[in-house]
């Protein structure tokens, strides 16, 4: 029976980013991992093995599952005199050919922290002494960033089905003193961390795009799962289920459209944290876009509300095009109307002068930094200096105490912003 289970281990983890416990099974055609808490599942199947193999891990020993193309899967959890029922096991399913059984590993152990970096298939092997010392899967990176010519910097999605008390890997650095190497390694690594099983290919690209944060112009591929971001030094990749909110920011100059994707955990630049990237188009700028899906596809997985062939405004099918693929709602300026039949009001926020549009349930501030307060979290709303004749500030504190004092906007737009508020 291709369903029997052969032998169970319980309070076994899924080594690598995620650290919660579950339970595996060794199955006829299969091994099965659960969480014990929370969602997550891990299947390796009979098709997509090449062997198994066993190593002393951090924590205890370590089952390696290394599959065609390169990637592994690895389980940790076991005890040294688990290793003749694991074998027992496996040689007893139809797993592996020819009833093979587990290799025990070539392991380095002398703690050395040099060796050499090796890209394989979609795994990334770290070995020392010709031994292995870790290897990591392309797939879990977001992004891959050469700093200066010899530092290798990798970050690792967060696991959305963590526990919230669980440890992740989020980043790793190697330092690579041969520059040729590490370019290379930066190539491989780059070109490699989309393989993983959610990657597929691109749904839609817009080239060229201006982002004011992170500052640049990026070529951006919107994916299934996520969207990736490819400029000249950095290149970004945010899964859709990390985005909280989608903004879309008429600019009082009527010539700019800021377009904001608010994100939860943050993308990072060196140690520069964004949670917001802030896309901007000009109103007259039009482009094209072919959607890398089937009419049936689109009626089916967004009810129509794509097309084929979308085209016009930029901002508009940018921010139609991201909508729908993220499933997330976008939010519009509304009610509010300045003084100069604007739904923004220009001002100050520190020594960065930008705009503060007041929506329907938030503030928020752009360019930089974008900033965004919830009413709900405002405490209290001040207005200050009102003795000057040309302008006034704004100060709002919030709940956690945090004090953002909006400076230098224009005296008229007073009564707007006091009914507007007020009537909130």
């Amino acid at each position: 029976m291709s369903g029997e289970v052969l032998s169970q281990f319980g309070n076994v983890f899924l080594a690598g980013q995620y650290s919660g416990s579950g339970t595996l099974k060794i199955e006829r055609a299969k091994l099965s991992w659960n969480a014990r808490e929370g969602s997550r599942q891990e299947t390796v199947e009979k098709t997509e093995l090449v062997r198994i193999e066993w190593f002393h891990g951090s924590r205890a020993q370590q089952l390696k599952c290394v599959l065609k193309g390169g990637l592994s899967v690895r389980f940790e959890g076991f005890r040294e005199k688990d290793f003749d029922r694991v074998d027992e096991s496996i040689r007893k399913s139809d797993l592996l050919e020819n009833g093979a059984g587990l290799i025990r590993a070539k392991q380095a152990s002398n703690g050395w922290n040099w060796g050499k970096v090796d890209v394989k298939g979609g795994s990334l092997n770290f070995k020392s002494d010709d031994k292995d010392v870790l290897d990591l899967t392309l797939g879990d990176v977001a992004q891959v960033n050469l700093n200066g010519s010899e530092e290798l910097a990798l970050e690792f999605h967060v696991d959305d089905t963590a526990n919230p008390h669980d440890e992740c890997l989020v980043e790793m650095r190697f330092l690579v003193k041969d520059r040729e190497e590490a370019s290379r390694a930066y190539e491989k690594i780059r070109l490699r961390s989309d393989t993983s099983s959610f990657a597929g290919d691109s749904l839609a690209t817009f080239k060229e795009v201006p982002v004011i944060v992170p500052r640049g112009r990026y070529d951006v591929d919107l994916f299934q799962n996520y969207f990736k971001m490819h400029g000249k030094s950095y290149d970004f990749k945010v899964l859709y289920s990390s985005v909280s909110r989608l903004f879309l920011l008429p600019k009082p100059d009527e010539v700019h459209i800021a377009f904001v994707a608010s994100i939860d955990p943050p993308i990072r630049q060196g140690n520069t944290h964004y949670p917001h990237i802030v896309f901007q188009f000009k109103t007259e700028q039009s482009t094209s876009v072919s959607i890398n899906l089937s009419d049936e596809e689109l009626q089916k997985k967004y009810n129509g509300k794509l097309s084929k062939e979308e085209a016009g405004d930029s901002w508009r099918v940018f921010s139609k095009v991201m909508k729908q693929l993220s499933g997330r709602s976008l939010h519009t300026p509304k009610t509010f109307v300045s003084h100069a039949e604007q739904h923004a009001v220009r001002t100050s926020l520190g020594p960065n002068e930008g705009y503060l549009f007041l929506l329907e349930s938030s503030f928020f501030f752009v360019n930089k930094p974008p900033t965004y307060v919830r009413f709900d979290d405002v405490q209290i709303v001040k207005f200050k200096r009102m003795d000057l004749e040309r302008r006034f500030d704004l100060l709002v504190q919030t709940v956690q105490g945090q004090k953002l004092l909006f400076s230098n906007i224009d005296r008229p737009e007073f009564k707007h912003i006091l009914k507007f508020l007020g009537d909130k």
